[in-house]
């Protein structure tokens, strides 16, 4: 089922949602990042937290504009499980990327055991350049995936 999907600057109230979102979540859940952290972590300075909204919050996705050597990244997409498949977080990206017109290239990170985040970057264009073995914890890598934006 896809939903009219709207993307908009969240309000410090939906941050502790968004941050408990991720604490169930993976890559925070397997590498047992605490509420407390996550709320650090959306409160990045030169941060912008963004929410998906249909009928209510049903994701969120953080960027940086100068986040990996001055090129853009994106932090964070996470959609609530209910509303996975329904094209929220292909939304996101698309918004992300609009955010970053002008930049030439998007990057993210990909932690090696999200089985369904990979496939769902690459299905979106994002390659993998990078692997970072062991960077966050022992026995995992981040891959480091990067869009060419024009």
């Amino acid at each position: 089922m896809t939903h009219v999907v709207t993307i908009r600057p969240a309000m410090e109230p939906e941050v502790d949602w968004c941050a408990q979102l991720m604490a169930g979540n993976d890559p925070w859940l397997t590498y047992r990042c605490s509420v407390q952290w996550n709320r650090h972590v959306l409160n990045w300075p030169g941060s912008s937290l963004y929410v998906a909204a249909a009928e209510e919050i049903i994701g969120f996705i953080l960027l940086h504009q100068k986040g990996f050597l001055g090129s853009p990244y994106i932090a964070a997409v996470v959609v609530a499980q209910e509303f996975r498949g329904t094209g929220t977080g292909g939304s996101m990206l698309e918004f992300a990327e609009q955010a970053f017109a002008g930049a030439r290239h998007a990057f993210l990170c990909v932690s090696s055991f999200n089985s369904r985040a990979l496939p769902f970057y690459q299905r979106h264009g994002y390659v993998k350049v990078g692997e970072l073995p062991d960077f966050i914890a022992d026995g995992f890598s981040e891959f480091l995936m990067c869009k060419r934006l024009r």
